[in-house]
């Protein structure tokens, strides 16, 4: 499968990427949780210990081999694909330009246009998992973009409308119908 099938979704932390990946699995179509997201969740059910928290290099290298193996199983799935989040940003936050870290992010490429999602003050929610304040996840918003922007990608903000109305407007950009 051509690669420009596969899509990304990300943006700042809280502001309805998940929803929004629920909305299109809905919908039909193959998705992708987040990685770290997953990981997080399997290491706290067994009391596994690669966790944010812990050896964060080591928990960003499981995130960032997670995401490969998720692209790698998209190739079997009919297009389109949503990812919640993709190979680029874990790669800059191991160290973009660097070794192996580098190659996952040239070497694993998703459709040129990446769809953000910008922090939502209105819908953000402080829970088990997402523990940080708002102000922080604003804060990571600029670095995430920046990591696919030097990625040579291009960015479309998507609108801050319920996720059936993201949906709709994601499949209207890819060129597939709900």
């Amino acid at each position: 499968m051509s690669s420009q099938q596969f899509h990304v979704i990300t943006g700042a932390s809280g502001a309805g990427k998940s929803t929004l990946i629920a909305a299109l699995n809905d919908l039909g179509y193959s998705t992708f949780p987040e990685a770290a997201l997953a990981i997080m969740r399997e290491q706290l059910k067994c009391n596994g210990t690669t966790l944010p928290s812990g050896d964060r290099t080591v928990f960003m290298e499981a995130v960032l081999a997670r995401s490969i193996e998720d692209y790698e199983k998209a190739q079997m799935l009919k297009a389109p694909v949503f990812f919640d989040r993709g190979i680029p940003e874990w790669s800059r936050f191991l160290g973009s330009g660097k070794g192996h870290y580098h190659v996952a992010a040239t070497q694993y490429r998703y459709a040129n246009t990446v769809f953000v999602a910008e922090p939502w003050l209105e819908i953000y929610v402080c829970d088990h998992e997402r523990i940080h304040t708002f102000e922080r996840a604003a804060k990571s918003y600029a670095p995430t973009i920046s990591a696919y922007v030097e990625a040579g990608y291009e960015i479309c903000v998507i609108p801050k409308a319920s996720a059936q109305e993201r949906a709709t407007f994601i499949l209207a950009q890819v060129g597939a119908g709900a």
